[in-house]
């Protein structure tokens, strides 16, 4: 007699098994491995699909380097006005913000 691998069974693989050997089927074990297989073409299928139908997202802009920069240099002269006036005229605010703060000198 064959043995069966059952590797990663879970109960409702157990329970297929019961009912195909209650309806007579001699390889119910081997049925539910072979439906328990992997399938590339499905998965590559689903795949394609979520992504043809996922929304797509808004680009972010890019971190304005110069202005980064100019921030953290009025930041280190002490003018944090001008500072948030360059900053502010960004195309993202808050991304340049952010990368201003690799410029500041911290003493």
């Amino acid at each position: 007699m064959r043995t069966i691998r059952r590797d990663g069974w879970t109960v409702a693989d157990y329970d297929s098994e019961q009912i195909l050997h209650e309806l007579g089927h001699r390889d119910a074990a081997a049925r539910v491995n072979r439906a328990r297989r992997r399938h590339p073409v499905r998965r590559a299928w689903r795949t394609l699909r979520t992504r043809l139908h996922r929304p797509t997202p808004e680009p972010t802009p890019c971190i304005d380097w110069d202005a980064a920069r100019a921030a953290a240099d009025a930041v280190n002269r002490g003018d944090g006005d001008e500072a948030d006036r360059i900053i502010q005229a960004t195309a993202d605010p808050r991304m340049t913000a952010f990368a201003a703060f690799r410029f500041i000198d911290v003493h």
